[in-house]
């Protein structure tokens, strides 16, 4: 004999089971689609929060690696691009640290082979792969002492990702030891990084898109001296150093700097950050809301399939009851239910899988941010196991109460009552309605969460960006540097290029801007009012600087409060005039005039005082959340940048304008590329996206279990008329309404109904707080989504109950009696 006996029983259980369940085909497809549903769900978010929070970084000792950004007191909490000053005394002073790199990142034109492309180069210190643990695929990373000078003004040689390599040049692997032409003059390609390999910080990118492409960069003797913040950077941290022991280190070493340089650094700290947080952190709150919601979901199938269960069970009682007057124990009669719900729920878990793979989809359609580990999520090995492991919870969870309900009953009363009323006792409906009152009670907390978010959105899409946004295009043009090293020739190419623009048939008008709202960081530096006190080290005023022309501010529509606009002369040459916005107006010059006021604004060497000429609306530059701050804008020729946006208003569709917008600049110079063309509304839409995913995936997620709730009620509500068939034809026989057997149906509905809501309000009003880094405009207390998800509720429960109310009454007393 073999020892193994539990095997062999357990695959008996399995084939009486299956031939169950092949009796009763309908009740097991309904249980394995809830169940599917609520493992499917589950898992398509596991999979997305395994990828992004629990899957380890792709990178040797990964727990090692840090951000360290810079924070100001004006501004806690948030992270502040680094000076690269301050950097180099970091690297100095500090004994935390293994290894650590600096980074930023630029757009530069790629010319000579096919069409011209503008790409996102990522400038490093040659210590930024090393730190990171990475090595080129192909050729080498950088050696100490490549690079040199600011902005990569004289890069040699260039690193590709493995993307634009097999994109551009076809996976050619002579090009290692090649020159290609970048920002206009010729780079060596020294390597290809390996596939998958595009770091990306988003808080600290200029541009806003993982790199194409790396350069080396060397600090020159300008950057050592304590002025500007545009820079990134990480570091790896020795082994046994600890982010606390970190933190501390570097705090001292930041307090210190603002005693040194209190001019540039008081008022200052550092801010470090494991990687794996940074790299999650705007996807993080909205992920971590999902994934309770989702359990919710699986919470709710569990007790509509226990309610499907007890149902099937009580139907069962006589079959278990002969089984255990013939020997079989009440353990033995329980195994096999559960092992038949296990049957269920690995059926359930497979469909499962299915639409998890589907829903991983949905999930990367409307992730509102462009994460690199987005492109990692795979049903791996992980996911598998998640769910084969809700599966087998899931059988537990929902199918041990039912069975043990089952066998609760005893074996006389079972054989005695062979009528197919069995199983109607008060123990086992009242565990159907508690049932019912869970689901009811989670599905409040779901649609409450729904609606905050609902509200949120709504609140977002009401607020004004400060412009119009219908009609208008945006093209971003970055003019290499070495071939427009004159700064009067950028100025021309802008001027003209809006010229050309202007006179294209379908446009109303056109301008350019140096940062464009909703595309990301922009430039920001401290100024002072010509005739007020310099303001004490820490405390200078902020305002953000934007480079624009009088075109600017008529294809957005942004108005004009006092003063006028720029002259076509002043678009030509250095006048030392700007335009402030209304928020800089009534903070710093309450009752005020500020017209023909001077302002040093620290963004030039010389700084040199500006004559205010214009006040504009205020403009939400960051997002809709975030309200206007202090702005000032340059004519081009006070700051002539290479880089610029243009804004084309169109009559009709401002696509339909955009080939021939690009046809004229490349007219201009055939080498120029033109990017991120978009409309504005696409922008905006692009800054609500996160709102607008965790709000649909809420919703989805409240409907799927409003939906089982619902069915849940109703099948409670069936199941207790089928049992009172012929108590309710006794009572029509005697003379009861019909009217009020609709209403002993509906009442025990409404009953459960409002049981379950006053369980499920208090639960729902704890856990939105969970949601409030995400509102706005709103709190979790709301009453208007409160009362929305129990008017809604209250609705469905009211129809969910009524159905079987109303089939209630049309039993005929006559035949309800012969049923006895």
């Amino acid at each position: 004999m073999w020892g193994w006996t539990w095997l062999e029983e357990a695959l008996r259980d399995a084939r009486v089971g299956l031939r169950a369940l092949r009796r009763t085909p309908a009740l097991a497809a309904i249980i394995v689609a809830t169940l599917a549903l609520g493992i499917g769900a589950n898992t398509a978010i596991f999979t997305l929060v395994n990828a992004v929070l629990l899957q380890p970084l792709p990178y040797p000792d990964p727990d090692r690696l840090v951000v360290v950004w810079e924070e100001t007191a004006r501004r806690p909490g948030r992270a502040n691009v680094i000076s690269p000053a301050n950097f180099l005394r970091w690297r100095e002073r500090s004994s935390a640290f293994e290894q650590t790199a600096a980074l930023y990142d630029y757009r530069a034109s790629l010319s000579g082979s096919g069409e011209p492309e503008e790409l996102v180069v990522q400038a490093v210190t040659p210590e930024f792969f090393p730190t990171l643990g990475l090595a080129a695929a192909i050729g080498r990373t950088f050696l100490a002492g490549e690079g040199s000078g600011h902005f990569a003004d004289d890069d040699q040689v260039v690193l590709l990702s493995n993307e634009l390599w097999q994109r551009r040049f076809g996976g050619d692997r002579s090009l290692v030891g090649r020159p290609i032409r970048l920002a206009g003059k010729p780079v060596t390609v020294v390597g290809v990084m390996r596939p998958g390999v595009r770091f990306f910080l988003p808080a600290g990118s200029l541009v806003g898109k993982p790199p194409d492409a790396w350069v080396p960069f060397q600090f020159i003797d300008a950057l050592r001296k304590p002025r500007g913040r545009f820079m990134s950077a990480i570091g790896r941290l020795k082994p046994g150093v600890g982010l606390a022991q970190a933190r501390s280190q570097m705090a001292t070493i930041a307090s210190g700097l603002a005693a040194e340089w209190p001019e540039f650094d008081k008022g200052w700290t550092v801010r470090i950050v494991s990687l794996h947080r940074e790299l999650a952190g705007e996807i993080r709150p909205a992920l971590l809301v999902l994934a309770g919601a989702v359990v919710f979901v699986l919470l709710i199938a569990c007790a509509n399939v226990a309610n499907l269960l007890l149902a099937r069970g009580a139907a069962r009682r006589r079959e278990f009851a002969i089984r255990t007057a013939l020997g079989a124990g009440r353990t033995r009669v329980v195994r096999q239910l559960v092992t038949e719900t296990l049957i269920l729920a690995l059926a359930g878990g497979v469909a499962g899988l299915g639409i998890a793979r589907a829903g991983v989809g949905l999930l990367l359609a409307l992730s509102p941010v462009d994460l690199p580990e987005l492109a990692r999520i795979r049903v791996d090995t992980p996911v598998l196991v998640f769910t084969a492991f809700v599966s087998m919870l899931t059988a537990i969870v929902s199918g041990l109460a039912p069975a043990l309900e089952t066998v609760r009953a005893g074996t006389h009363d079972a054989l005695k009552d062979g009528s197919r009323l069995a199983g109607g006792s008060r123990r086992g409906r009242r565990l159907r309605e508690t049932f019912v009152v869970v689901q009811v009670a989670l599905s409040v907390v779901l649609l409450v969460g729904a609606g905050l978010m609902l509200r949120t959105f709504n609140n977002l899409r009401a607020v004004s960006p400060g412009f119009e946004m219908g009609h208008v295009l945006t093209l971003r043009v970055a003019l290499p540097a070495a071939r427009y090293e004159d700064e009067q020739r950028r100025i021309r190419f802008f001027r003209e290029a809006v010229d050309r623009i202007n006179t294209l048939p379908g446009v109303r008008s056109a301008g350019f801007v140096s940062f464009l709202p909703f595309a990301g960081l922009g430039a920001a530096t401290s100024f002072k009012i010509e005739g007020q006190p310099e303001a004490e080290p820490g405390q200078q005023p902020v305002l953000d600087v934007r480079v624009a022309d009088d075109g600017f501010f008529r294809s957005m529509g942004i108005p004009l409060a006092r003063g006028r606009l720029f002259t076509e002369r002043e678009m030509q040459q250095r006048s030392n005039v700007v335009i402030i916005n209304d928020a800089l107006a009534r903070h710093y010059f309450p009752n005020q005039d500020p017209l023909g006021r001077r302002v040093l604004i620290r963004m030039t060497d010389p700084v040199v005082p500006t004559t205010i000429i214009g006040v504009v609306g205020d403009v939400r530059y960051v997002d809709f959340p975030t309200e206007p701050r202090a702005a000032a804008y340059w004519p081009h020729p006070q700051l002539p940048y290479t880089a610029s946006t243009f804004t084309v208003r169109a009559d009709g569709d401002p696509l339909a304008v955009a080939p021939l917008v690009e046809r004229e600049i490349r007219k201009l110079d055939p080498d120029q590329p033109v990017s991120d063309i978009r409309t504005m509304e696409q922008w905006a839409a692009k800054s609500l996206a996160r709102a607008r995913f965790s709000w649909l995936l809420l919703a989805l997620f409240a409907g799927l279990a409003l939906a089982l709730a619902s069915i849940g009620i109703y099948g409670v509500m069936s199941y207790a008329v089928h049992q009172r068939t012929a108590e309710m034809g006794v009572r029509l026989a005697l003379g009861a309404s019909r009217a009020a057997i609709v209403g002993l149906v509906l009442g025990r509905g409404v009953a459960l109904t409002l049981v379950a809501l006053l369980v499920g309000v208090p639960l729902a009003l704890v856990l939105a707080g969970s949601l409030a880094s995400l509102l706005y405009g709103t709190g979790n207390t709301d009453p208007l989504p409160l009362a929305g998800a129990i008017g809604l509720l209250a609705g469905v429960s009211f129809l969910a109950s009524y159905l079987p109310a109303r089939r209630a009454a049309r039993i005929e007393p006559v035949q309800a009696l012969r049923l006895e």
